[in-house]
């Protein structure tokens, strides 16, 4: 149960202390007190989504305890609690304190026994131990999607349920990879031949960095050593092989020189002599070094050649897949890889599709046995539903969940074209006719009135039908199963009168269980006094006005003020001795219920 609710700086709720106690807590209070902001702080402890505009104004955050004590579900949110890692509360072992800080700077925290936790591990344990009705929820009966979900509790089918949605997804992950596969593999087979042969290229070219720089090197030394070698045979040429060289003019200088030593006889000449001899012995020792120089950077032709050629294959495979050495390589491994995925493609999808194959087997097996158990539970779900109708003035109502087998069918015709397998085949036919649901969704129809054919309950079901179904729903749904709190926000709308005393009597019923050792703790929020009436402890919501500021304040009513309460529902602010006079006379009709 729900021992203590505490709220502080939630909208007009400045700090609220409700302990509440078991069976039956009715809350009443005139139309904007605040009776909702207890619904939404424990909707926040629920781990319902933040807004920031629900803090009190000029405070900076908001604060939200709960204090349970969990009874027949004690060991089920213990474990529970064990395995996310959080201690038992330490000054009550029995106790499970829920905190939910909220602040205007969106930096919000969760805590469970003081241990910070995230919303969805709240969200987890706090579905154990809390259960709100409200009006939203009875909209979600106008969903069918939520009629399946209804049965499913009913049909113990929720354990079922989760392997068979769990498989159901991974089933279509794996037609999703398959499908993947066969496109690469597509792929592969359009471009094998062009990665063959440019891998075939590439190969035949041996090339490698190690023989492209000794390459590079070589034709390097060969072209600078030729243009050297070209140099000194040009110096050579014009010292002494050209016509005329430098050694002819200077020969025919000396002979000049000769014959005017002779005519003159002038020693002159004859140093002249002596200084053209040097000269025409230093160019031809210099022309002797020349050729020795030029001999020195001679190439062997046929290795120049043959590097040139080399590195024009070089030239050739860096210009397709270069620019360098290290990409062409890169690309070669590119090429083996690709090859070598053509030749793992095939048991790559031969071992998805055995593993898919086991997957949607095991998919159709749930699903079979969430229809069994579904079929079973239809006609007690009918009969239940309407017996709790008729408690509740529908007594003329009648109550149907039918099956609707799917009518969308799944496209797998691709899969179909490419895998032949029938074992596979047949089983990829039957998955088609499963949706998320299984091989079937539930849908819940109405009828109202004697001789009029049950609907689809959205088409005909009024704003208080769907609170009393939902309400049958619940007494159903939970059985023997004691949460530690159901909520019921205005369950009674849309009804009055005779109906409203019919729902509170009922609410009772729900919280002493379906036998004697067994109660449970609900949360009643009402404005009808036929409800009230069935109150076994009553709290009203009021406002006060303080320094200009409104606040939300919360007590428990004694048997006075509960009388009080009552005739307020009754006739308005405006108490008498005769709405009085009315309320005892509710409450002394419930009491014999309760008694």
């Amino acid at each position: 149960m729900l021992k203590q609710l505490y709220i502080q700086n939630l909208a007009i709720a400045e700090n609220i202390v409700v302990n509440f106690k078991n069976s039956l807590n009715v809350i009443t209070g005139e139309t904007g007190a605040g009776k909702s902001l207890l619904v939404d702080a424990m909707s926040l402890l629920r781990g319902a989504r933040v807004d920031t505009y629900l803090i009190r104004t000029g405070e900076e955050s908001a604060l939200i305890t709960g204090i349970f004590s969990p009874q027949k579900n004690k060991f089920t949110i213990f474990n529970l609690l064990e395995e996310y890692g959080i201690p038992v509360y330490s000054d009550d072992p029995e106790e499970i304190i829920l905190k939910r800080y909220i602040q205007r700077n969106g930096k919000h925290k969760s805590t469970v026994n003081e241990t910070i936790v995230s919303t969805k591990v709240l969200q987890h344990i706090a579905a154990e131990l809390i259960d709100i009705s409200s009006q939203f929820e009875n909209q979600k009966l106008l969903d069918t999607e939520s009629h399946t979900y209804y049965l499913d509790e009913i049909a113990n089918n929720i354990e079922i349920y989760k392997n068979y949605i769990t498989t159901y997804l991974l089933a279509h992950e794996k037609i999703k990879i398959i499908k993947s596969l066969m496109h690469e593999q597509n792929l592969l087979k359009r471009e094998k031949n062009l990665y063959e042969f440019e891998l075939s290229q590439i190969k035949e070219s041996n090339i490698n960095a190690t023989e492209f720089k000794e390459l590079e090197e070589v034709i390097a030394i060969g072209k600078k050593s030729a243009i050297i070698k070209k140099n000194c045979h040009e110096i050579i040429s014009n010292l002494s092989q050209n016509d005329p060289s430098c050694m002819d003019i200077l020969k025919i200088s000396k002979k000049t020189i000769e014959k005017m030593y002779r005519h003159s006889g002038n020693n002159e000449f004859a140093n002249y002599l002596e200084q053209i001899d040097s000269i025409i012995f230093l160019v031809e020792e210099f022309s002797h070094k020349l050729e020795i120089t030029s001999e020195k950077y001679t190439v062997e032709e046929s290795n120049l050649h043959q590097a040139i050629q080399r590195m024009d294959t070089y030239n050739k495979i860096l210009q397709k897949f270069g620019p360098t050495i290290e990409d062409a390589l890169i690309y070669k491994n590119k090429c083996e890889e690709f090859l070598s995925k053509t030749l793992t493609i095939d048991l790559e999808i031969e071992a998805e599709i055995l593993q898919c194959e086991e997957t949607i087997k095991k998919c159709l097996y749930l699903s079979e046995q969430l229809s069994k158990n579904r079929k079973n539970k239809l006609s007690l779900l009918t009969q239940s539903i309407e017996k709790e109708l008729s408690e509740l003035g529908m007594e003329k109502s009648k109550f149907i969940c039918e099956l609707k087998e799917n009518n969308k069918i799944n496209d797998f015709q691709e899969l179909f074209n490419f895998i032949e397998k029938p074992i596979f085949r047949e089983a990829i036919t039957k998955f088609q006719q499963l949706s998320k649901f299984g091989k079937e969704k539930a849908q819940f129809l109405l009828s109202t009135n004697v001789g009029i054919e049950a609907q689809p309950i959205d088409k005909v079901a009024s704003g208080g039908e769907l609170s009393r179904i939902m309400l049958a729903i619940k007494n159903i749904l939970f059985g023997n199963n004691s949460m530690s709190v159901f909520v019921f926000d205005e369950i009674d709308t849309g009804i009055s009168g005779n109906i409203a005393a019919k729902v509170g009597k009922k609410l009772l019923e729900f919280c002493r269980g379906n036998n004697e050792n067994m109660s449970r703790q609900a949360i009643c929020i009402t404005h009808l006094p036929q409800v009230a009436c069935f109150a076994q402890n009553h709290f009203v919501v009021i406002k006060e006005f303080t320094s200009n500021r409104t606040s939300t304040k919360i007590f428990e009513a004694s048997e006075e003020e509960k009388l009080k309460e009552i005739a307020i529902l009754l006739s308005g602010e405006e108490v008498s001795a005769e709405s009085i006079a009315q309320a005892k006379v509710l409450v002394q009709e419930a009491h014999k219920n309760i008694n």
